[in-house]
């Protein structure tokens, strides 16, 4: 896929909506791609191709109660905050199509993602609304009370899914295990898909030594990068620091650990900066 150019603006409002309906028809579809990106063979031609640096980027952000940080220094969701101030407009989405193209019946299908940027208003006006700084908070405080994960994502997908610019859009979508595109049925690869998830700045996952051995952690991962070792939980090199599994620990033996020396949101600014401008 590749960036799209600006004349897109000029499609009908019909045709937009019918490219998108269309797509979420499909939706199970996508499921077959990732199948294909694990073949030992032919995987290694195909998911390159379909995943890669230009097409998309995408970082989650760990929201729940363990994560640890020095006293002063900011959450990691405070990061999002952040993107919010930065962004020139700012639009909702009515709906999520992960969950919507998946018939989720766990999540709210609307809860939607959030667009930053001056291409969000190139969405059809039938399928996301502008919002406030204030209300796209509340969109955001809404998401994580029905336990949803955010993630920040710069994908080609996405642009070509609304028909809008690349780049001058970032997304942030909010994830559940049952749908989300970077975790649904994620825990064999395609590597190609996990190598574009990058984690926050910073940020870190460790035990704290009570681990009573039940494995929630191991199940709880959607990636596979958790293990039960002879002393508690291991973290792989696909971990990306989410801290689902610090959230499923009933002994509270996970943190998610954000390093006060690192300048997160100004290295992720400067990340997505590179890719594309919200501004």
């Amino acid at each position: 896929m590749t960036a799209l150019a600006p004349r897109r603006r000029a499609e009908s409002s019909t045709l937009k909506r019918l490219w998108y309906r269309l797509n979420i028809l499909l939706w199970p579809l996508g499921g077959i791609w990732k199948k294909v990106g694990r073949l030992p063979v032919l995987g290694r031609v195909v998911g390159p191709l379909l995943w890669n640096e230009k097409n998309v980027d995408a970082t989650y952000v760990p929201v729940g109660e363990p994560v640890a940080v020095d006293p002063g220094s900011p959450l990691p969701y405070r990061v999002i905050e952040g993107l919010l101030e930065q962004a020139c407009a700012l639009h909702v989405v009515n709906e999520c199509a992960c969950r919507a193209g998946n018939r989720c019946r766990e999540y709210p299908r609307g809860t939607g993602c959030l667009f930053l940027g001056e291409a969000g208003g190139d969405i059809d006006p039938g399928l996301a609304r502008p919002v406030s700084v204030e209300e796209a908070r509340e969109h955001i405080r809404g998401a994580r009370g029905h336990g949803l994960l955010p993630c920040i994502v710069h994908g080609s997908f996405d642009s070509s899914l609304f028909r809008i610019d690349y780049r001058r859009m970032l997304a942030i979508c909010f994830c559940c295990n049952c749908c989300c595109a970077f975790r649904a049925d994620m825990r064999g690869g395609p590597l190609a898909y996990l190598d574009r998830i990058t984690k926050l700045p910073g940020i870190e996952v460790a035990g704290l030594g009570r681990c009573r051995g039940c494995g929630a952690c191991v199940e709880a991962c959607p990636f596979g990068a958790v293990r039960l070792g002879e002393s508690g939980p291991e973290f792989g090199d696909l971990c990306k620091a989410c801290g689902r599994c610090a959230d499923a620990c009933p002994a509270g033996n996970i943190a998610v650990i954000l390093d006060p020396s690192t300048d997160t949101l100004g290295e992720l600014l400067e990340r997505i900066r590179s890719r594309t401008d919200i501004t």
